[in-house]
């Protein structure tokens, strides 16, 4: 499953981007604010569809036995974001393991995905933090 395909995914018009970076929004006006740089809106959505995307790509065998929800995120905009910008996962092995160490135990499980958002220059505009909620489906 690739989470671009969603209703709200296609309504933004995310797209997939090279193999370092998840999804990416292209450089086009409809994503500007008042300030015509890439609105806060926007850059929160797509990294919140990228780390959504980082726990199908690394967890795809739980895909259709878990209800993930997110549970709360903290985002930091550093700069400007101009032009295309695109999102990356940021995720130690440790987060893995204990994921599926709690998932399997416990049939449910957080997991903190650290997720930036780079410029064509690959300069970090924004960064954040989503935490999510998952459970297993029969528990």
């Amino acid at each position: 499953m690739n989470l671009k395909d969603i209703p709200f995914a296609k309504l933004l018009a995310v797209s997939d981007s090279t193999s370092e970076f998840l999804f990416e929004l292209q450089d086009d006006e409809k994503y500007t604010n008042h300030l015509g740089s890439v609105a806060a809106a926007a850059q929160f959505s797509l990294a919140e569809f990228a780390s959504g995307q980082w726990m199908l790509n690394t967890f795809p065998e739980y895909a259709s036995q878990v209800i993930p929800v997110l549970r709360k995120s903290e985002v930091k905009f550093k700069k400007p974001a101009l032009g295309r910008v695109r999102a990356r996962a940021i995720v130690n092995e440790d987060t893995r393991h204990l994921f599926i160490t709690e998932l399997t135990q416990r049939k449910r499980a957080l997991v903190t995905i650290l997720i930036e958002l780079v410029n064509d220059d690959l300069e970090v505009v924004m960064n954040g933090t989503y935490e999510w909620f998952i459970q297993l489906k029969n528990s």
